[in-house]
């Protein structure tokens, strides 16, 4: 009698247990599936949620002066962001256009010849001897040096498309977040509760703290790394166009990569330099210099205002995260990575206890 009595619960503990797994596996099917359907749009949508928790500060002060028209303020958000992005975005790409007909009509034309190389490019440190020697033997058979060299302006150039491809789907994917993010900011009421509830059901009491240090964060890298390296390129960018700079606006997206990565812009801005005093005037290249100097020190002023204080995330950290994402995602995953990574490591010091309080207020 007790053996058919174990045998039967013994039968019921298995039908549950296949039950609970069944249903498991619908959930994580289901699941999968919804990541598969909506993965072409994960960098999309974080990036949107990335600018819509940046903004929202600014947002809720507009819709209080606008008496709380949430989604005036937020198409009026809308609106400025996609000034910023794409005013500057036609004037380099104007600059960088203008720049390529005008190499493209020279070189095509039979007199086609470039400038001889200035003597003071021989007092540049290192590579001022390579560069004078290439650039005389480019002077003197221009034809020639193109064949020496065939290969390697060969992988260049493939690398200079690829660049340029990934560049444009970047800014495409930048435009489409923009918009989405303007639909998170006219709901953010409702989406604010949904993530707090999320944070609250998977973790429990630590819940809102998550929640807390996961908005401060995301707002503090987007301003003090990515703002400042949108800052540092716009006005790097500026400078190349008033000063001449063929292709400024290459030149300024290079500075911008440069910048979130923690490297900063003087790669691009000390050749620049010597390049201005090559084809300048003394004085003109060195008021174009200050300009540039003041521009490559300037986020030592603006980070500190934009992330506030004790908001500092390891370099090494941010470095990581952008070329990381750089490697998996594109030109989109430089940005993200920076903020993702950074968020995972504030997660990580509030999840284990080093001093939580302390961690959100430095994440605020």
């Amino acid at each position: 009698m007790n053996t058919e009595i174990n045998s039967g619960q013994a039968s019921k503990q298995v039908r549950h247990a296949m039950d609970i797994t069944i249903k498991v596996g619908v959930v994580l099917l289901l699941l999968a599936w919804c990541f598969w359907i909506i993965s072409p749009f994960v960098s999309i949508m974080f990036w949107a949620i990335i600018i819509a928790v940046t903004l929202y500060p600014l947002y809720t002060r507009l819709a209080k002066k606008l008496k709380n028209r949430n989604k005036v303020a937020a198409a009026i958000v809308t609106m400025i962001l996609l000034a910023i992005l794409l005013v500057p975005g036609f004037i380099f790409t104007e600059s960088m256009v203008a720049g390529v007909k005008k190499y493209s009509y020279q070189f095509n034309a039979e007199n086609f010849t470039i400038p001889p190389p200035d003597e003071q490019i021989k007092n540049t440190p290192l590579v001022g001897d390579f560069i004078y020697d290439t650039w005389a033997g480019a002077y003197d058979d221009f034809e020639g040096s193109v064949k020496s060299y065939s290969s390697q302006l060969k992988s260049v150039g493939k690398w200079f498309l690829d660049a340029l491809m990934g560049t444009g789907m970047g800014f495409l994917q930048f435009l489409i977040s923009i918009l989405i993010s303007g639909v998170l900011l006219a709901t953010s009421n409702s989406s604010s509760r949904f993530l707090k509830k999320l944070f609250i059901r998977l973790i429990g009491e630590k819940g809102e703290d998550f929640a807390l240090t996961t908005e401060n964060t995301i707002r503090n890298v987007s301003k003090g790394v990515i703002g400042v390296a949108f800052i540092q390129a716009f006005l790097a960018g500026l400078v190349f166009v008033l000063a001449g700079v063929p292709y400024a606006g290459l030149w300024a997206i290079i500075c911008l990569i440069l910048a979130i990565v923690q490297i900063g812009p003087g790669l691009v801005i000390i050749p620049v330099i010597i390049y201005l005093f090559s084809v300048s005037d003394t004085w003109v290249a060195i008021l174009w210099t200050i300009a540039l100097v003041m521009v490559m020190l300037s986020d030592n002023i603006i980070k500190p205002l934009l992330m506030g204080k004790g908001a500092s995330v390891p370099t090494l950290v941010i470095f990581l995260g952008s070329i990381g994402g750089f490697i998996t995602s594109g030109f989109m995953g430089l940005f993200l990575g920076a903020v993702i990574l950074a968020l995972g490591y504030k997660l990580i010091l509030l999840w284990v206890g080093d001093n939580p309080t302390e961690n959100l207020n430095a994440a605020g």
